[in-house]
């Protein structure tokens, strides 16, 4: 009790020393873990003073000693805080947050005055600054990023830092790179597989445990697409010509590409090819049964890296004729008559083709009888010429071009016509062959005069368009004269005169012997038949008794015989019968001579005539259609 009254007692008598402490600094306001705090300042007494001087950091809730000094100041003397030899603070991680130093000055474990100095941050942030070479790249392209770190403080930071590569949701350690005096280069290859958006992102740090993440600090875009330019040796083509197809491939970016895969396809045909240079070229062999029209030659390049493009090119493919066909609307056909003849011409794929093609149609003897250039698809009629040889005509179509050629045929019949014309000028009659073979039959022409009928004659082999002349007047005595000129539709009657014919004693072998025949039949029965009634008699009972033996031995004679008697009851009732039996005779002659000239000759029109029992052509109807005669085609 004693000790605590002296003690207090003393206090009381030393008088109370007066003291300043002034802080200075720290020179900055952020400090990262491991710099060094620097700081400044110093202790003043207006009298003489012996004690300690103490030295505290204070962050947050927490106080850390530092040094303390012994200190002996005279009456106004200056201490400075450099003339102590005070250690350097370095920052630690257990301070981080906001601080301060504290000085105080001790004597007899009293506080004789204390100092603050400003408020300073204690942190273990980084900050930085970064550029790419390139905002656009291409797959496999690299970039190369650059970047400068600092403290928080502003000092350079020495370090590492760890890349990163974002692409949507999903991040990529990429690598790590040293920052020395705050300075990094990092370069990469792109090699992603999908094209888009990318962003670095990377994490810094010092041995002192400073550490930032730069979220997203840059971005590029990656493309994948590849400028594919083509070009052929021509726009036109025919099946199995060379197709050339050569170009060059870029990058998006109008890079050269190096290395890439090249594929060109013109339908179902695709060929691979590499390029020199960023350059290609490539032939191809157009199919030979491609169709006709438009087709695409497409090429598509991919490099190494998966980027790709493709373009393509249109080309015309000409129609290649391969084949031709030939119709008719006959087969057979007589002169005259009309034919239809259709040529169609086909390409490479079977598929009707236009163009023009040259239309030939040949004679039986393989001479050439007309030729016509026509549209494939065209029909064109002809007329049969009327003199046309028999036998196997042919029409022939053909084409040629540069590229093809290709011909066809077709046959038809031209039969057989024997036909003749007439006509009658003055007295004279002109027979003509207008057939197409030689006529060979006989001519007859019946010639009925006011009392006297006539038939001329003659045996002549007439060529086609070969006439014969027949001067009437040397054939028929003056008169007037009707002609029956069988046709094929009954009989043309022609009426005419003659003057100054022939001798009317010039009579026809045929009435020339019916006459004698009438003249000795009735002298037969005038002078050999009259007998007497009983000798009459004698011979009608011996005929009787003759005609029963030839009934028994031969019927159809007797009835034969019976029919042909000139035996008679009454003269004059016998030579009655004669000349009716005589007559009816020269009736049957007359129709026989006409059915004759019927089957022989008939008439077309009144003017041509077609033989029965050759080929006798039945009339038809034809349609009205231009018409082109064999013959006449120029």
């Amino acid at each position: 009790m004693k000790r605590g009254l002296i003690l207090l007692l003393l206090l009381i008598l030393i008088p109370v020393a007066s003291a300043t402490i002034d802080i200075t600094g720290p020179t900055k306001s952020q400090y990262n873990i491991g710099d060094e705090i620097e700081f400044s300042g110093y202790v003043e007494t207006s009298e003489d003073f012996s004690g300690t001087l103490k030295f505290y950091l204070i962050c947050g809730s927490k106080t850390y000693n530092l040094q303390r000094f012994a200190v002996d100041l005279s009456t106004n003397e200056r201490l400075l805080f450099s003339q102590i030899s005070m250690d350097s603070i370095t920052a630690s991680s257990t301070m981080l947050g906001l601080c301060k130093i504290k000085a105080e000055l001790v004597a007899n474990d009293v506080v004789v005055d204390r100092g603050y100095s400003y408020n300073f941050e204690i942190n273990n942030d980084l900050t930085g600054t970064f550029t790419l070479d390139k905002s656009s790249i291409m797959l496999g392209d690299s970039v190369t990023l650059t970047g400068t770190l600092y403290k928080a403080n502003g000092d350079l930071l020495d370090g590492t830092a760890e890349i990163y590569l974002v692409y949507g949701s999903e991040e990529y350690l990429m690598g790590f790179v040293d920052v020395t005096n705050g300075a990094f280069i990092y370069t990469t290859e792109i090699s992603a597989t999908s094209p888009g958006t990318y962003y670095i992102s990377l994490t810094a740090r010092d041995s002192y445990s400073n550490e930032e993440t730069f979220t997203k600090a840059e971005s590029f875009t990656v493309s994948d697409a590849l400028s594919v330019y083509l070009d052929t040796n021509a726009l036109s083509f025919y099946p199995s010509d060379v197709l050339n197809v050569f170009g060059d491939v870029q990058t998006d970016l109008n890079g050269a590409v190096s290395s890439a895969v090249v594929e060109v396809a013109l339908d179902d045909t695709k060929v691979s090819t590499s390029l020199d240079q960023s350059k290609f070229t490539q032939d191809l062999i157009i199919p030979s049964d491609i169709t006709t029209g438009t087709h695409d030659v497409s090429v598509s390049a991919r490099d190494t890296f998966g980027n790709t493009g493709e373009t393509s090119i249109e080309i015309e493919i000409l129609p290649l004729a391969t084949s031709i066909e030939v119709f008719s609307s006959n087969s057979t056909l007589v002169p005259e008559d009309l034919i239809t003849l259709t040529s169609n011409l086909y390409d490479q794929t079977d598929e009707f083709m236009s163009d023009s093609l040259l239309l030939q149609v040949y004679d039986s003897d393989n001479n050439l009888v007309s030729e016509r250039t026509i549209n494939s698809g065209e029909s064109i009629t002809y007329q049969i010429p009327q003199y046309a040889t028999p036998g196997l005509w042919e029409a022939r179509a053909s084409y040629s071009s540069t590229k093809s050629s290709v011909s066809t045929s077709l046959s038809f019949t031209i039969e057989e016509v024997q036909a003749l014309d007439y006509r009658i000028e003055g007295d004279i009659l002109y027979l003509t062959n207008i057939g197409n073979v030689r006529y060979t039959e006989d001519l007859n022409i019946p010639v009925e005069g006011i009392d006297q009928a006539y038939l001329i004659s003659r045996t002549k082999r007439l060529d086609p368009s070969e006439s014969i002349a027949i001067d009437l007047t040397d054939e028929l005595p003056t008169g007037t004269y009707t002609l029956s000129i069988p046709t094929g539709f009954g009989i043309i009657e022609e009426s005419l005169s003659i003057e100054d014919g022939k001798s009317a004693s010039s009579l026809t072998w045929l009435y020339t012997i019916l006459v004698i025949a009438l003249i000795a039949g009735i002298s037969y029965l005038t002078y050999t038949r009259v007998k007497p009634k009983k000798t009459k008699e004698k011979e009608i009972a011996s005929k009787k008794n003759a005609k029963e033996k030839i009934k028994l031995y031969d019927p159809k004679r007797e009835k034969a015989k019976k029919k042909n008697s000139l035996v008679f009851e009454d003269k004059e009732e016998g030579l009655r019968d004669f000349k009716e039996r005589t007559l009816e005779e020269i009736k049957k002659t007359e129709e026989k001579i006409s059915r004759d000239s019927k089957k022989k000759a008939f008439m077309s029109e009144g003017k041509l005539g077609y033989i029965t029992g050759k080929n006798d052509p039945s009339r038809q109807e034809q349609k009205e259609k231009p018409v082109i005669k064999l013959f006449d085609d120029e």
